[in-house]
């Protein structure tokens, strides 16, 4: 491999480890926004289509409420199983 792309892996490890330390049980949808470069609203919307998260309507309210494992976002991350 070259040293570019080396350097790349090197780098994105560096930041999934550093969301796992900070964020050990759960993530919010703004540090997730921040980590992929994504605005909120597509975080949500990736939440809302199953890709990974929960989300859920809260009672008596158009608002949802959203919870982010971080366990299951580095999976998805990482693309494992």
């Amino acid at each position: 491999m070259s040293n570019t792309i080396n350097d790349f892996i090197a780098a994105d490890n560096d930041k999934i480890d550093k969301l796992i330390a900070e964020n050990p049980q759960s993530i919010s949808i703004s540090d997730i926004s921040a980590f992929l470069g994504a605005d909120v609203a597509s975080v949500r919307a990736a939440i809302e289509n199953n890709i990974f998260g929960m989300s859920w309507r809260k009672s008596g309210s158009a608002r949802h409420g959203y919870f982010i494992p971080t366990a299951q976002f580095v999976r998805w991350y990482l693309a494992m199983n």
